[in-house]
């Protein structure tokens, strides 16, 4: 595929669906309140392995993107369109969470929110996205970053290595997945633990983009040649959906059972959301394709507006109503309102600047 192949916006919307998904996780971890129990309930107890669905769709779509020939062997454009991508609005959002527990910190004397490893040297290794590596001390500033973090350090990896040429790629992408999966099996999907002092969820990553990168792979070769009817793949997603929700209903993560719902589960949403009929014709509805254009900023944003809401209880002394219905929903609306401003004002402008080839600039003698 070149670079301009057609883009699948039911993937963005699927994208979208998961960073909600991820908000409902950090809203009642953060706030110690659990509203619309009966919509959200899944996403409470088991958002995080919606952070593994990133993962696995993020390696399916660069594998659509950057592996064909005369792409995949552009190394610095490949890398440089990873950059623009990924690092604006993370270095923007890292200063606005700096300055805010900064804030809640010194003039207000109080605690930082969640997230307490917000020294210097912290702050050095957001900036160079090793926020997740193993360098660490733990969760740190936009704290969520921490997938954009082990994402980028896979992404660089895979861009270098399928620029050595499709067999060598083959064999070096299928060596690195086998490690991380022993790693996985060893600590779980979702740890805390290492393994040679390089942080588990790089693995974890590893993993998951390995997943969407063989989906891929199928898909070219063996999926699209088969002649299910559409209403195959609708029932494929259908499935998929109901397994995970199946899985959230149980309430607890288990070690083996996470990494099935990433190996199974995921990789037939994808596959059903793209070549069925009614899911796609769902998720191709155009709330949801916006959404899913502005889920990075959505994905970034959320716990920069959480902080700030602490920061006004704290320098107030009101109690936020975080339990009320009324009150998520609003914080989420203000969420994807501001996640459309970073989206024009930080991702769109940044992302032309850092992907545009350097000019020749002449120099008057």
């Amino acid at each position: 595929m070149s670079k301009n192949s057609t883009r699948m916006h039911e993937l963005d919307s699927l994208r979208a669906l998961a960073a909600i998904g991820v908000i409902g996780w950090h809203y009642t971890n953060h706030f110690g309140a659990s509203p619309l129990p009966y919509l959200m309930a899944p996403f409470y107890r088991h958002g995080l392995l919606l952070v593994d669905f990133f993962f696995v769709l993020s390696g399916f779509v660069l594998a659509r993107t950057y592996w064909s020939t005369g792409r995949s062997s552009d190394l610095s454009s490949n890398v440089r369109d990873r950059i623009a991508r990924m690092y604006p609005l993370h270095v923007a959002m890292l200063c606005v969470v700096a300055a805010l527990q900064w804030v809640l910190v010194h003039p207000l004397a109080s605690e930082p929110f969640i997230y307490t490893f917000n020294d210097k040297r912290d702050f050095a290794l957001n900036l160079l996205l090793l926020n997740r590596t193993g360098l660490e001390r733990g969760f740190s500033y936009n704290a969520t970053s921490w997938s954009v973090s082990t994402e980028f350090v896979v992404n660089m990896l895979f861009l270098a290595t399928i620029a050595a040429g499709r067999r060598t790629a083959t064999v070096v992408l299928g060596i690195g997945f086998a490690v991380a999966l022993a790693a996985l099996w060893r600590n779980s999907l979702i740890s805390s633990g290492t393994v040679l002092g390089i942080d588990n969820d790089i693995f974890r990553t590893i993993v998951g983009f390995g997943i969407g990168v063989a989906l891929y792979r199928l898909d070219c070769h063996a999926i699209r040649r088969m002649n299910f009817k559409n209403g195959f793949y609708d029932l494929m997603a259908s499935a998929a959906i109901i397994g995970f929700l199946y899985y959230c209903a149980r309430g607890t993560f288990t070690q083996h059972s996470d990494l099935a719902i990433a190996a199974i589960c995921f990789p037939a949403l994808i596959v059903g959301a793209t070549r069925g009929s009614l899911v796609k014709r769902a998720l191709l509805l155009p709330p949801l394709v916006y959404l899913g254009t502005i889920s990075y900023s959505i994905y970034l944003v959320h716990y920069p507006l959480q902080l700030a809401i602490h920061v006004v209880s704290v320098a107030t002394g009101i109690a936020m109503p975080y339990a009320n219905a009324f009150f998520f929903i609003a914080f989420l609306a203000i969420t994807i309102g501001l996640a459309s401003i970073t989206y024009r004002l930080i991702e769109v402008p940044w992302k032309e600047f850092l992907r545009t080839p350097r000019r020749q600039v002449r120099v008057s003698e």
